[in-house]
């Protein structure tokens, strides 16, 4: 059996859309099926890799220029496989006819393209093209704001007002480092999965100090002026999200998501910075986990459109754990910058 599949990117990874009248991949002529019917009328499964039952994937690489040509073929070679699958895939894609050059905008650009061709002398079946590059909506960069809520999503506290925390001053940054996508529905409907890094900082008012014990946490009044009185945390988040896209890669991409963030604290301290009754300077960290939960689940909704986008979150379980204090629950809106870090 011979396996293809294939994309093609401009600086970063794009999944060949066939279809896509506004965004344009450089193509095969007469589409996939086109290409499917050239390979199989041409490839020649290597007799010294099927004597041995070689089997092995060859990513061959090169350039659709402007006019259709294809130039810079070459093989990658990072994977261990029968020499002769290379020297077979590198003449397929030599033989080819002038692909139909990509655009950008409009523009006729090159484009650099890979075509991975799996080899399994097991099998003998029809030549099958599987267009799964899909580019998920999770990597990139967010930041935003938090809110503090209770149980009855009230953001005021009236017996415990130092959880009314100062919203703009409540900010934290999410890096999003890898990302996939499984295909429920081509590239319209899928599930997204990942890995992330948050830092959280939450911006506690007035003058209070943070007091916790093994029993509770709770805070006091300080005669002392307090500029700066941030709980921070930093995190590793795991996404799973139900996912609606238009596009196969980010440019003129409509998403829509939404799921579940589990998120693992790892580290958390309470920083301060202020002055003195007697007029000195002083800056404080306390590190310490101060009665916070572990491991968290926020609820999360995402929509955006090419490498912008919109997103907010709400946690399900309450920030510290269980009769340490009141429920307190961190709502979550900010901006995406998506981004997608694999480069071709």
């Amino acid at each position: 059996m011979f396996f293809l599949v294939f994309f093609c990117s401009i600086g970063f990874s794009q999944g060949i859309d066939f279809n896509d009248s506004l965004y344009l991949d450089a193509s095969f002529p007469g589409g996939e099926k086109a290409l499917q019917k050239f390979i199989k009328s041409n490839l020649i499964y290597p007799e010294e890799c099927s004597e041995k039952k070689e089997m092995g994937t060859v990513y061959v690489r090169f350039f659709v220029e402007k006019d259709g040509n294809i130039s810079n073929i070459h093989v990658d070679t990072t994977e261990k496989f029968c020499y002769e699958f290379a020297i077979e895939a590198q003449r397929i894609v030599a033989m080819m006819p002038n692909w139909i050059p990509g655009k950008i905008d409009g523009e006729i650009e090159k484009i650099a393209c890979t075509l991975p061709f799996k080899f399994d002398a097991d099998h003998d079946s029809e030549i099958e093209l599987d267009i799964e590059n899909l580019e998920p909506n999770w990597a990139g960069l967010e930041f935003g704001v938090c809110q503090l809520y209770d149980s009855k999503f009230q953001s005021s506290f009236p017996n415990n007002s130092y959880w009314e925390n100062n919203v703009q001053k409540s900010l934290y940054f999410n890096y999003n480092f890898f990302e996939y996508k499984i295909s429920v529905f081509k590239q319209y409907i899928g599930i997204t999965t990942g890995l992330g890094y948050s830092f959280r900082g939450i911006s506690l008012n007035n003058n209070y100090q943070l007091v916790h014990h093994s029993d509770t946490i709770y805070a006091t009044i300080q005669s002392k002026d307090i500029k700066r009185n941030k709980l921070t945390s930093h995190c590793i988040t795991i996404p799973l999200l139900f996912e609606y896209a238009t596009k196969k890669n980010t440019i003129d991409n409509f998403y829509l998501s939404a799921g579940f963030v589990g998120s693992w604290r790892f580290s958390s301290y309470l920083f301060q910075r202020g002055t003195e009754a007697n007029g000195d300077n002083y800056t404080h960290y306390t590190y310490s986990n101060f009665n916070q939960r572990k491991w968290n689940l926020e609820s999360t909704i995402r929509i955006g459109y090419s490498y912008l986008g919109i997103h907010a979150s709400y946690q399900l379980n309450s920030l510290f754990r269980k009769d340490k204090t009141i429920p307190v629950y961190p709502f979550r809106i900010g901006l995406t910058i998506n981004m997608d870090f694999y480069q071709e």
